[in-house]
């Protein structure tokens, strides 16, 4: 959910091309106990695979409604109600340490593990190909810790993201995150990276007979961005390793590696040119064949709250192997319209 400078500031008048001349954003918040956001984006699919059936299709990619209840200072109830039967649900409580920019927030609850830089786009290799889909969200609770330009978080989760209410297992996951941003000059630069600890499934025993299956999963890697006038840069590179447990005869053994760079371009006011390049490696055991994509489109933002996105997208693959020879050749076009508050 964005913040009110997001909402009654940033979107209506810093980010569209065209505003609305003596006509002030609809302030929708009940004071300072209540406030509101949504984010819609309605997709255009048009995905061509080398074989097979092409897909052309409209897709509501996303339908978020937030609501923000601040009980007293420093704590708020949180709560998002998206598509597909996603949700969030938690309590948050933040304080600072005796000076603004050295704070700490505690938040119990369900929502989407804080690990990368988690990209709106949830199809991208370092998003849902290591595990953080758009319904991955998982329980526990997570310390946050602002140290001037440094932000340290911890989380300890059940482990289990998507629709599991319970954990399958006495296991937790464990999720640590840093990040640092600084400034020199013009330039804005930031780095940090995250780490995922888990132990999944589980080993039961019935009638004498048991049944192990546990892996035990880990991912880690760096995340990066600059930004320097109309320039801006960010990237992320995540290894994923799942390692079935000896007696775990039906566990499925990672080892992947995957990678997102993109370049955005401000051509004027409400304009922006993207570029991106991603590379995932099935298999860093074996050479059985790697992908890359590369993709380019326009962000349009020409009214308040509105976006217009294109995005083409194509994926080759080299080297020769089962994992990389049915995508290669897949082209996508995907045109969106994102309303959001």
């Amino acid at each position: 959910m964005r913040n009110r400078f997001g909402r009654y500031d940033y979107a209506p008048t810093k980010l569209p091309m065209f505003t609305m001349r003596n006509v002030a954003p609809l302030d929708v918040d009940i004071g300072d106990t209540l406030a509101f956001g949504a984010d819609s984006r309605t997709a255009y699919l048009d995905i061509r695979p080398p074989a097979g059936t092409d897909t052309r299709t409209i897709f509501q990619m996303q339908a978020d409604f937030y609501l923000a209840a601040r009980l007293y200072k420093g704590l708020t109830l949180y709560y998002n109600q998206g598509a597909w039967g996603s949700f969030e649900a938690m309590g948050i409580w933040q304080q600072d340490l005796g000076r603004p920019e050295f704070s700490y927030y505690v938040k119990v609850g369900r929502f989407m593990p804080t690990y990368g830089l988690r990209l709106e786009n949830h199809n991208v290799y370092t998003r849902q190909d290591i595990g953080f889909g758009p319904r991955d969200r998982d329980q526990g609770a997570e310390l946050g810790v602002y140290l001037g330009p440094v932000l340290l978080q911890a989380s300890v989760l059940n482990g289990n993201p998507g629709d599991l209410q319970i954990d399958d297992n006495h296991e937790k996951a464990l999720i640590g995150r840093a990040e640092v941003r600084h400034r020199f000059g013009s330039v804005h630069m930031s780095a940090g990276g995250s780490i995922f600890s888990n132990e999944a499934g589980a080993s039961t025993s019935t009638g004498g007979v048991t049944v192990d299956g546990r892996t035990q999963m880990l991912k880690w890697g760096p995340h990066w961005g600059a930004a320097i006038g109309r320039f801006a840069y960010l990237g992320e590179a995540h290894v994923v390793k799942n390692e079935p447990f000896p007696g775990n005869t039906q566990g499925q053994k990672v080892h992947s590696f995957q990678s997102y760079q993109e370049l955005d371009v401000l051509l004027v006011k409400g304009l922006e040119l993207n570029l991106s390049y991603e590379f995932r490696d099935p298999d860093l055991d074996r050479r059985n064949g790697t992908l890359s994509r590369v993709g380019g489109g326009l962000e349009f933002y020409p009214l308040p709250y509105v976006e217009l996105k294109t995005l083409f997208r194509k994926t080759f693959a080299y080297q020769s192997g089962p994992a990389a020879e049915p995508l290669n050749g897949l082209t996508e076009i995907i045109g969106m319209v994102h309303l959001y508050f």
